[in-house]
């Protein structure tokens, strides 16, 4: 464009930086940066974050903080974002002290932490491998003031629930999505670390308080659905359980009706390095859930309604849906981000191991497998490999020709409108 005579604007450069930055390709937003500057556009607060979380998503924390101290060093205000950008990059590459020795410079650079400064760090808490890290990342924010977090993991008294409704009632108050961002990185942490009731207890405060839409969620009459956008994925397990639990009442009472098919909507997005579509799947597949993924749109799942309330009913994984605390805090997070997964660390490799060897199966079959032993599951697998091929071979020897399924099933309706029209024709 610019070869074209074309005067681009700031929000040109910054669009096209966020395009390198998504693909992790910080030279090219650090070069774009120095073309800008060219043109005579001087670089925002905005433009150095964007180049900044560039270094982060690049795994180059110290690039990004050399980018802070040149912020810090100029005549531009600088406020806890950069510092909070700084915070991530350090924590994503484990390097846990050194964030927290960040955010104590930060302190005596004069700029005191505020909620964007908590959900890093309770974000970076909830993907921590040892419990002992969350600990330590969530003491720093108490030794700041903020003990919210660290108290949600140790307790659960009228009094904290109280102070979480204040704060979110605070956060509703400022830019749009302080508090959702807040809530999600919350929620996470609790499903990590085995505090699902009182993860549950947030996840409906939020709804009250409009942070997540009140139809996140429905089971009404012939409308039972979900819309999980925009949620983390803490959150939505959260919300998937929550909706299963609602489901099951309402098939063993009969009342309200369901539709003939229902819907989960998770989009086709990512959160912080992790997919929604990809963390409902596992889930869903890890309980043997007659949900499957949607032909025809991308981001969704679908099932026929009858085939949801039988398993809803007989399946021993919906038993008990309640969620519900751990009596004591896991030596180990519970869960595990893998390749876009937020997944049950236990999960992790059954599932890497039947994906890999068998690709795709069938919900039940996949249960199944992920609850058989390593030993057991091998030979399963061995012996389900062995009889295709054998079926293969008897098929070739008989000259039956093995066509691809299509992906997408023919519509009938299409057809006979074709075939009414062929009619006419004649």
């Amino acid at each position: 464009m610019r070869s074209k005579g074309y005067q681009l604007n700031r929000s040109i450069y910054h669009m096209v930086m966020k395009i390198y930055r998504n693909a992790g390709n910080d030279s090219k937003a650090e070069h774009l940066l120095a073309v800008m500057k060219e043109d005579g556009i001087e670089p925002t607060i905005a433009t150095m974050h964007i180049l900044m979380t560039s270094y982060g998503a690049a795994g180059h924390p110290h690039e990004a903080e050399n980018v802070l101290n040149s912020l810090k060093s100029s005549s531009l205000e600088v406020n806890t974002l950069p510092y909070s950008t700084v915070f991530d990059a350090y924590l994503k590459n484990g390097d846990y002290n050194l964030g927290i020795t960040k955010l104590l410079e930060m302190k005596r650079d004069g700029v005191e932490p505020d909620h964007q400064v908590w959900t890093c760090f309770i974000r970076a808490a909830s993907l921590c491998e040892q419990t002992d890290d969350a600990i330590l990342l969530l003491n720093s924010l108490q030794d700041c003031g903020f003990d919210i977090p660290i108290r949600l993991l140790t307790e659960r008294t009228p009094s904290l629930l109280s102070e979480v409704d204040n704060y979110l009632q605070y956060l509703g108050a400022l830019e749009d999505s302080a508090a959702l961002n807040f809530v999600n990185a919350l929620e996470d942490l609790l499903w990590a670390f085995e505090r699902r009731a009182t993860a549950s207890w947030i996840f409906q405060l939020a709804v009250k308080r409009s942070i997540y839409r009140d139809n996140v969620f429905r089971v009404a009459e012939k409308d039972w659905g979900a819309d999980f956008r925009k949620l983390s994925p803490g959150a939505a397990l959260v919300g998937l359980t929550l909706w299963l639990d609602h489901m099951q009442d309402a098939s063993l009472q009969g009342s309200p009706e369901s539709p003939k098919s229902i819907v989960l909507v998770t989009g086709e997005g990512e959160y912080n390095m992790v997919s929604l579509r990809k963390t409902i799947r596992a889930y869903l597949l890890e309980m043997g859930s007659p949900f499957l993924p949607c032909r025809t749109r991308s981001g969704r799942f679908v099932v026929k309604a009858y085939s949801l309330k039988m398993w809803l009913k007989d399946s021993p994984f919906c038993m008990d849906l309640e969620l519900k605390d751990a009596p004591a805090l896991p030596k180990l997070n519970s869960i595990k981000l893998t390749e876009g997964y937020f997944m049950r660390a236990g999960l992790v490799s059954a599932f890497k191991d039947i994906h890999e060897r068998l690709g795709e199966v069938w919900p039940k079959k996949f249960s199944r497998l992920a609850l058989l032993s390593d030993e057991s599951r091998e030979k399963v697998i061995k012996a389900d490999i062995q009889g295709r091929k054998e079926k293969l071979e008897r098929m070739k020897k008989k000259g039956v020709i093995v066509a691809r399924k299509s992906k997408k099933r023919p519509r009938r309706a299409k057809f006979i409108r074709d075939h009414s029209m062929q009619v006419l024709s004649k």
